[in-house]
C-alpha cells in the first residue's frame, strides 16, 4: 500500500489528497496539520471576524469528510525535519512519520517585515481561525486597531476590524497602496474604499518595533519613538515559505517539473512555492496547483506551473482581477488601454508589449471579461487579434455583456470561466473557497455547492 503524507492542510494540500484518493482507493494518505481545526475558507476569516457570518460557514470539511474519505488528519502536528534520504518527517513532539511521496503545501508565514517583536504575544497576523476569533470576542465599540503591511491580508485585517466597530488606523509601509498589483487609479479606488470604511490611512509609516509586555501587544513604535497603542495589533508584514524543517535547514526550495523538488519523492504546490518578496496568497492557483500536483504525485498528466501571475480575490469586498503585469514604467516600451466609466468602484486596463502582445489586465468592481483575458494573455494574442465584442463589453458601458463569469452562490462573487467551460464542471471560488459545480441556466451557466 502507497504511503502519501500531506503537509499542511490549506487548500493545495486538501485538494491534492482529494486527487490521490480518486486516483487510488487504497493509498494511505496521511495530512499533518500545525492547526488544531479541520479544513475551513480561509478567504472568509473577514467575514467571520466581523461577526457576518457564523462559523458554520467557515467549514469546507468537517471531521466526518475526512473519514468518509479514509484520510488520517493528524491536528496540532508540526513537522519540524524532513530526512530526504530516509523518506521521514519528524514532529514536534519527537514522533517520526515515514512516507512513499509527500506534498509540502505548508503556505507562508509571517516574518515581520523588519519590524521588532513580531512574535510578541497577541500581535494578530490575521491568518488563522483562532486569530479571527480574537477580533469577533471582543466588541470593537470604543475599541482602537491597528495594522501595519500592505496586501491582501492586511486590506482584509482592515475589513474585519472597521466592520468589527473598530477605530481603525491603517499604516502603510510605502508611499501607495500595493504598488506591485494596483496602479494610481485603481489604488486611489481602494484607498477611497477603505476611507468610506471608516478607516484611517497613514502612508509611509516607519514602524520599528511591536510595544508589547509579557502578557500581550499594546501598540507599534515608530522610527521617531513615538508609540501608537491600539487594543489589536495587526501585524500583516514580510512572508517566507514556511520550510523551515527542510533538510539543511534554511534550505531553499527548487522546484522542478511536475511540483517536484530537488529531493526523490518530495513535491511542493500553493504558497509556499512563491518568494519571499510575494505579498499576497492566492487561494485560487493553490487550488489549482493542489489538483495537478496531486496528479503529478500520482504519475498521472498534470499542468506544468504557470508562470503567469493570476490573481483573483475582493480586497474591501471589492473584486479585483490582475493577470500578468498590471503596472507600467515610466518609457519602458509597454502601452496600456483603459477605460472612462461613470461608476467610481469599477476600473478595467488592458497592458501591451511593445510588440502590442496583451501581457496583463487589471480589473476592478466588474470582472466579467477575466476568463477571457486570461486565456489571451496565456495565448500571446495581439492587440489587432483580441474580439471586437470582448473589447466593447470592457470599454462601452452601453454594450450588450457577452462574456461573462458566474456568481457563486456563497459569497456573490463573479468567478471568472474559460471558454471552454461545461455543465458538470467543479469550479472553486476564489473568494470564500466554495467548491461549486457549473449547471446549464437560462441565461448561461449558474453554479451550485459540490457535493
Amino acid at each position: 500500500m502507497a504511503k502519501y503524507v500531506i503537509v499542511g492542510n490549506g487548500v493545495a494540500g486538501m485538494r491534492a489528497a482529494e486527487v490521490v484518493r480518486r486516483e487510488d482507493d487504497t493509498a494511505d494518505v496521511i495530512i499533518l496539520s500545525e492547526e488544531s481545526h479541520p479544513f475551513y475558507r480561509r478567504p472568509q476569516l473577514a467575514d467571520f471576524a466581523s461577526g457576518a457570518v457564523g462559523e458554520s460557514r467557515l467549514w469546507a470539511k468537517r471531521s466526518e469528510y475526512y473519514v468518509k474519505q479514509r484520510f488520517d488528519l493528524r491536528l496540532s502536528s508540526k513537522v519540524v525535519a524532513l530526512d530526504a534520504a530516509g523518506r521521514s518527517v519528524t514532529m514536534a513532539d519527537g514522533g517520526t512519520v515515514h512516507y512513499d511521496k509527500i506534498l509540502l503545501a505548508t503556505g507562508r508565514r509571517v516574518t515581520g517585515g523588519g519590524v521588532a517583536g513580531s512574535d510578541s504575544p497577541g500581535v494578530n497576523h490575521f491568518k488563522t481561525l483562532d486569530e479571527a476569533r480574537v477580533i469577533r470576542d471582543m466588541d470593537g465599540a470604543g475599541k482602537a486597531g491597528l495594522v501595519y503591511g500592505d496586501g491582501l491580508v492586511a486590506l482584509e485585517l482592515v475589513r474585519a476590524l472597521t466592520s468589527a466597530g473598530f477605530s481603525t488606523t491603517y499604516l502603510v509601509p510605502g508611499a501607495a497602496l500595493w504598488p506591485e498589483v494596483l496602479d494610481v487609479d485603481a489604488a486611489g479606488i481602494m484607498a477611497s474604499r477603505i476611507g468610506a470604511a471608516g478607516a484611517e490611512i497613514v502612508f509611509g509609516a516607519q514602524v520599528r518595533a511591536v510595544d508589547a509586555d509579557e502578557n500581550r501587544a499594546r501598540g507599534l513604535v515608530f522610527a521617531g519613538g513615538d508609540v501608537l497603542s491600539a487594543d489589536v495589533v495587526g501585524l500583516c508584514a514580510g512572508y517566507e515559505p514556511a520550510l523551515e524543517f527542510l533538510p539543511d535547514a534554511g534550505g531553499e526550495l527548487m522546484l522542478g517539473a511536475g511540483y517536484s523538488t530537488q529531493w526523490d519523492g518530495v513535491f511542493a504546490a500553493g504558497d509556499v512555492t512563491e518568494s519571499r518578496d510575494n505579498r499576497y496568497f492566492n487561494w485560487l492557483r493553490s487550488w489549482r496547483q493542489g489538483e495537478a500536483a496531486g496528479a503529478a504525485m500520482m504519475g498521472l498528466p498534470f499542468d506544468e506551473p504557470s508562470r503567469l501571475s493570476t490573481l483573483n480575490m475582493a480586497p474591501l469586498g471589492l473584486s479585483l482581477v490582475a493577470i500578468g503585469q498590471t503596472t507600467v514604467a515610466y518609457r519602458s516600451g509597454f502601452t496600456e488601454m483603459r477605460g472612462d466609466y461613470p461608476y467610481g468602484e469599477v476600473y478595467k486596463k488592458l497592458v501591451f508589449a511593445a510588440d502590442e502582445t496583451l501581457v496583463g489586465t487589471l480589473l476592478l468592481g466588474n470582472i466579467a471579461e477575466a476568463g477571457a483575458l486570461e486565456e489571451a494573455i496565456r495565448g500571446g494574442v495581439k492587440k489587432a487579434d483580441l474580439p471586437a465584442g470582448l473589447l466593447h463589453q470592457m470599454f462601452d458601458v452601453t454594450y450588450r455583456v457577452m462574456a461573462r463569469g458566474v456568481q457563486c452562490p456563497i459569497c456573490k462573487h463573479e468567478i471568472q470561466l474559460g471558454s471552454d467551460a461545461a455543465a458538470g464542471d467543479l469550479v472553486t471560488c476564489p473568494i470564500c473557497g466554495s467548491d461549486l459545480r457549473l449547471v446549464d441556466g437560462a441565461a448561461g451557466f449558474s453554479a451550485r455547492v459540490s457535493g
